[in-house]
């Protein structure tokens, strides 16, 4: 964001957004995602076999199993890191560090009360994983939340942020069950991710990430497929992501993961 972006316009923008969408939207919204979200919506914990993973579940009202829970949240980028890769990068050529990349959002309310709501909402979410989870335990602070700087080195204020990442690929090891699916050529024209070792590393349903631009024409909304690349900086976005703990290398978990996104 530069001295040009209009930084009230873009807060009183998404002020409205979260509004509308609290208000209309058929799915789960961490605005009002508070700690009285669980008897509302039906959420759960599920905890995997390993106690070391758990995820946020709603219950189906039409058939009355547990789903994997949907949790949408409005902000406004001020970091991407997405595909395409660039090519001058020299850790492309390790396929050690390719296994490990991710794609990811962060968002901002550039001072938004309705976003820092949406803040104050996920840390009550992230509390709810340390009941589930007893052979890990919980960062201290969700690695997903922080505060930033945003609009230049002339811009003194910090704001809350929000960083949802998805990896690219799973660990054979933790694979079984889970779907095997092309990497998208055309997230990954050049080929990139093909070094990476098959036999270790799997890109499978759970590791893709699906983008819309919101389209709306004679009051109606249509969200129409893209590619990343046309995510900027300052773009108002919509992330619906699945809410889940893993272990990681320091043997503790954090909430993580992003399932598809919205621009508007």
């Amino acid at each position: 964001m530069d001295s040009f972006y209009d930084k009230a316009k873009a807060v009183q923008t998404l002020e409205q957004l979260i509004a509308e969408r609290t208000k209309a939207a058929s799915s789960l919204q961490m605005y009002r995602m508070d700690s009285e979200a669980t008897e509302k919506f039906n959420l759960s914990i599920r905890r995997e076999e390993s106690d070391m993973a758990s995820r946020l579940t709603q219950c189906n009202e039409d058939t009355g199993e547990a789903e994997e829970a949907t949790v949408a949240i409005q902000g406004i980028i001020c970091g991407v890191k997405l595909l395409p890769f660039e090519t001058r990068s020299s850790r492309l050529e390790d396929t050690k560090h390719l296994a490990h990349f991710r794609q990811s959002v962060t968002l901002t309310g550039l001072g938004s009360q309705s976003f820092e709501h949406i803040v104050k909402n996920c840390r009550q979410a992230y509390s709810m994983f340390s009941r589930y989870t007893p052979n890990a335990r919980l960062v201290p602070s969700p690695e997903f939340l922080d505060r930033q700087r945003v609009g230049g080195s002339d811009d003194a204020d910090e704001y809350f942020t929000i960083t949802a990442s998805n990896r690219f690929f799973t660990p054979s090891k933790q694979a079984p069950g889970l779907t095997v699916v092309d990497i998208n050529t055309e997230l990954d024209p050049r080929g990139i991710l093909e070094k990476v070792d098959k036999s270790k590393w799997l890109h499978t349903e759970d590791n893709t990430v699906d983008y819309y631009v919101l389209s709306t024409s004679d009051d109606r909304n249509r969200h129409l497929p893209t590619t990343p690349i046309v995510f900027q900086i300052g773009d108002l976005f919509e992330l619906l992501e699945h809410a889940q703990s893993g272990q990681n290398t320091q043997k503790t978990i954090g909430m993580k993961g992003s399932n598809g996104v919205v621009i508007t």
